[in-house]
């Protein structure tokens, strides 16, 4: 269920880098691991962690995410980022290369407190963990166990969805007031095998969108959904701040879109536009409205043919100061 409403709850998340590691690992391997490279690499592993994609996280203030990750060119004329659209993307392994969308899911998250699991920097066997000193390590903020309920994912069509979905969990390390390291483990999509991993995440704080119109806006955080279990629908949009995201499915059919606000060229004040950099698919994605706050109302509707999206949540704030709209809109928006 999603969370009660509330900014500190929202995040733009970027991905620094993804670091691929064996499972399990073996005792005395220092955790986290990847940020002693390259003179601390006990394991002989690539001394240099890497990003393949363009990772991007967007979480409302009722902790609903949605999750996109594209493939960087593969081939000289490949473009940064796909953004023309096209026939609807069957996501596997067979067409990952042709599409790039290397993975997109939505739901929604959950994180807890906990003790350091490896209060001693390494892994160990639990029988001689009392051998070793711990070293009480500190840490800019508290470490957390999260855990991200997809509610659709690219990898799993609609139909067989409950049954399929793996569970995503992981141990958060910060690392400063803006990075985390995650420690998770899953299976491999490409060798069907288990493997450890480490990603850093870079988070950016919300701003607000400045247009002509409206030179100083709140922030904003918006969820669009729809669902059609007839018909093995489901999407998610969610805009926050400058940036909007969305993913659609229909069965194993995916479409997906990533939006930013740019500054407009030659202007003296900061005011912008919005801007596509993302669309892999054809289904319509209802990500257009969310720029335009003042057309939604929580439980109004935005129709596109056969799709219903409903607005499941508008919350703006400025100053540490929330605004919640629970108008109910009838109709289309």
């Amino acid at each position: 269920m999603p969370a009660d409403p509330n900014p500190t709850n929202a995040s733009i998340s970027h991905r620094t880098y993804f670091y691929p590691m064996p499972y399990p690992l073996p005792p005395g391997t220092p955790i986290p691991y990847s940020p002693g490279l390259p003179s601390r690499n006990t394991l002989d592993l690539p001394a240099t962690p890497v990003e393949p994609t363009s990772s991007l996280v967007l979480t409302s203030t009722t902790k609903q995410f949605v999750d996109i990750r594209v493939v960087k060119p593969i081939l000289k004329e490949d473009p940064e980022l796909p953004n023309e659209g096209g026939p609807r993307a069957r996501q596997s392994l067979a067409n990952v290369g042709a599409c790039r969308l290397d993975w997109a899911f939505a739901g929604t998250s959950s994180s807890t407190p906990i003790p350091d699991p490896y209060p001693h920097g390494i892994t160990e066997h639990a029988a001689t963990a009392s051998r070793h000193a711990e070293h009480h390590r500190a840490w800019p903020g508290p470490i957390t166990h999260a855990t991200w309920t997809h509610w659709l994912d690219s990898r799993h069509p609609i139909s067989f969805f409950s049954a399929s979905i793996p569970k995503d969990e992981g141990t958060m390390f910060p690392l400063g007031a803006t990075q985390t390291l995650e420690l998770g483990q899953g299976v491999n999509p490409a060798t069907g095998k288990m493997w450890v991993y480490e990603e850093l995440w870079t988070d950016e704080a919300p701003r607000g969108a400045p247009t002509r119109e409206e030179t100083e806006p709140p922030v904003y955080s918006i969820v669009l959904r729809t669902e059609d279990e007839q018909h093995d629908v489901r999407g998610v949009v969610i805009r926050l701040g400058r940036y909007c995201q969305g993913i659609v499915m229909k069965g194993g059919y995916v479409s997906v879109e990533r939006w930013e606000w740019v500054a407009e060229d030659g202007l003296d004040e900061e005011v912008g536009r919005w801007k596509r950099s993302v669309r892999i698919g054809d289904q319509f994605l209802p990500c257009a409205p969310t720029f335009t706050p003042a057309i939604l109302s929580v439980g109004g509707k935005v129709r596109y043919w056969d799709y219903e999206w409903v607005c499941e949540e508008k919350v703006a704030w400025r100053e540490g100061l929330v605004n919640e709209d629970a108008g109910i809109g009838e109709g289309q928006v």
